[in-house]
């Protein structure tokens, strides 16, 4: 028998029992054997030990009270006592029995054993009002990093670490009390609860996510500290969560130690969060089309790359190419959350992850999932694009690399100008025009048809009018804002632009009193809406009765209004114009395709 310090193992546990003859033994819990003399002799020095019962004064022994603590007498001579060999108080002293001589070595007291089940029950309960259930984040004050199920998964096992707080669900923990006071730590992305490892309370045993089952690896004490608090295993008085680098684990009970220390910060719903500002940034960037360019450099702009159709393919930045793959469609809800949709692929922009640091952006048909959506946000002249799943993160280009084929991916925002972009209006950039005093191949104009397109169907106008339009621009101007009647380039007096105003200078005026280059696109297309609102240029003949608006918005067929457009806009010298029919159908089948 030797002395040691309390490790509450059952090897220190004794049952004290006194018999009709008022005796005590003292019976081990753990081995089920007695106190007993060695050999049953009483001298000076004789050793202590456990045995089997046998109902012998070897076995039997006299508690007297003392002024301090208690004397325990053997019942083979009640002037031999239970003694600390040498008085030496270390781990591994001898006990033994000496004749009685009034020290401490041969003091004793009786502390009444309580289980660890025990003193954790009537600790929960102590403390099962200090904090509300509710959803939290999970502070260490050492650190300033919160609790997180690493990578976000949600499969059971996965490593619970210290992470920077993100607001991701993944680091969200609900917190709900039993009925004995025990805390319960859900987490909110898995549904997974905090769970000590195998339930092993060994100094640095590891703290995962699990299948909520009830157990005691699972509850925990919240217990106040200071301004912080400790969490406490309910398997252990003397074990708490505590840091270790970036990760927890169980350390003993320090009650000074910030590592162990904790702040439960109250978590606002990640939703609740997102739809605030989805709804304060609403029509930020209107619905439209348009080329999304870098502010590392203009020219470069988010591509498709390979122009690639198919789901998955990954999105980059590529120098501007005027091609389908780098045009996008932005659409708000009416939350305020944009969908950003590739004009040549007709898939959507969206995140391949949960929403955390480096996570891949590509394209797939649309689902409506929250990786597909989007939050854009002004900053100054420039704009980050926010993903719906966490607005911690924003649309960024890899290594800040303004290079052909850097990949786009989410990432932390951090203001840098890898994370800032603008939008070029396909209404408004007119560098996306074909435009030259020149006649144009027909890949170029289809370039600029669809253009046409985009601007008059923004306005109302119908795929049978907008073909016919475009009929007679090609026979007009080949579709090319640049072009000069005969390439006569600067005579005012000639026919100018995409439906040859004549003269040129009835369109140039208002294009330059409008803030537009001669040549823009747009703004050409602009002079046309404006003929319609204040109906100049156009005009109802009895051979085609459409006023200019009745035009816009008929559906007869691409040939009857393009030859209605001659008669009524165009009014040349030669109304018989049959090609221009041709060119009509042949946009209108063009048309049809986008």
């Amino acid at each position: 028998m030797q002395i040691y310090e309390n490790n509450d193992s059952g090897a220190q546990i004794w049952r004290v029992d006194v018999g009709s003859d008022g005796y005590y033994t003292f019976t081990n819990i753990q081995s089920n054997k007695v106190l007993d003399v060695n050999a049953g002799q009483a001298f000076n020095g004789n050793n202590v030990q456990q045995y089997d019962s046998n109902n012998t004064k070897a076995q039997k022994w006299i508690i007297k009270k003392m002024d301090v603590g208690y004397m325990i007498a053997s019942a083979l001579n009640g002037s031999y006592v239970l003694d600390l060999a040498g008085a030496n108080p270390q781990n591994g002293s001898n006990i033994q029995i000496y004749q009685s001589n009034n020290t401490n070595a041969q003091r004793w007291f009786f502390n009444k054993y309580i289980t660890k089940e025990q003193t954790m029950d009537a600790m929960a309960a102590l403390n099962k009002n200090l904090v509300a259930n509710g959803q939290y984040y999970i502070v260490n004050s050492q650190t300033g990093k919160v609790l997180s199920v690493e990578g976000q998964s949600v499969n059971n096992l996965a490593n619970v670490d210290l992470e920077k707080n993100y607001q991701a669900s993944s680091q969200v923990w609900e917190v709900s009390h039993d009925s004995k006071g025990y805390v319960t730590f859900k987490n909110i992305g898995s549904g997974k609860v905090l769970d000590l490892e195998a339930a092993n309370t060994t100094i640095g045993s590891n703290l995962q996510q699990y299948a909520s089952n009830g157990t005691r690896a699972q509850k925990w004490v919240i217990r106040k500290n200071g301004s912080n608090y400790e969490i406490i295993s309910a398997l252990d008085p003397e074990r708490s969560i505590t840091q270790s680098d970036n990760n927890v684990q169980i350390g003993k009970l320090h009650a000074t130690q910030m590592a162990e220390k904790w702040i439960l910060k109250k978590a606002e719903d990640l939703r609740t969060r997102l739809d605030a500002i989805a709804k304060k940034n609403l029509n930020v960037i209107e619905d439209g089309a348009y080329v999304i360019r870098s502010a590392l450099n203009e020219n470069m702009v988010l591509d498709i790359a390979g122009g690639s159709t198919a789901n998955n393919a990954n999105i980059q930045l590529y120098e501007y190419n005027r091609s389908k793959a780098q045009q996008f469609v932005i659409v708000n809800d009416a939350k305020g959350y944009v969908t950003i949709k590739n004009v040549g692929s007709g898939k959507f922009m969206a995140v391949d992850g949960k929403g955390w640091n480096a996570d891949n952006v590509l394209q797939s048909a649309q689902s409506n999932a929250w990786n597909q959506k989007w939050i854009i946000m002004r900053t100054n002249n420039t704009y980050r694009i926010v993903s719906a799943l966490n607005d911690s993160f924003v649309l960024d280009i890899t290594a800040a690399l303004a290079v052909n084929g850097s990949n786009i991916q989410i990432y932390e925002s951090n203001g840098s100008k890898a994370q800032q972009f603008t939008f070029s209006s396909l209404h408004n950039d007119d560098s996306l025009w074909i435009s030259s005093n020149n006649y144009l191949t027909v890949s170029q104009m289809e370039n600029n048809a669809e253009l046409v397109w985009n601007f008059f169907k923004s306005y109302g106008w119908t795929r049978n009018a907008v073909a016919a339009l475009l009929g007679n621009m090609q026979g007009e101007s080949n579709i090319n804002p640049g072009l000069w009647e005969s390439r006569q380039e600067g005579n005012l007096n000639c026919g100018f632009g995409l439906v040859q105003w004549t003269p040129a200078t009835n369109v140039i005026n208002w294009l330059e009193g409008n803030g537009y280059a001669i040549n823009s696109g747009f703004g050409q297309c602009a002079r046309i809406i404006y003929e319609l609102e204040n109906h100049i240029q156009y005009y109802a003949t009895n051979a085609f009765n459409l006023s200019f608006y009745e035009f816009a918005h008929s559906t007869q067929t691409p040939e009857y209004l393009a030859k209605a457009f001659i008669y009524n806009y165009e009014r040349p010298y030669n109304y018989d114009q049959p090609q221009r029919e041709v060119y009509a159908r042949y946009w209108y089948n063009h048309l049809m395709k986008l």
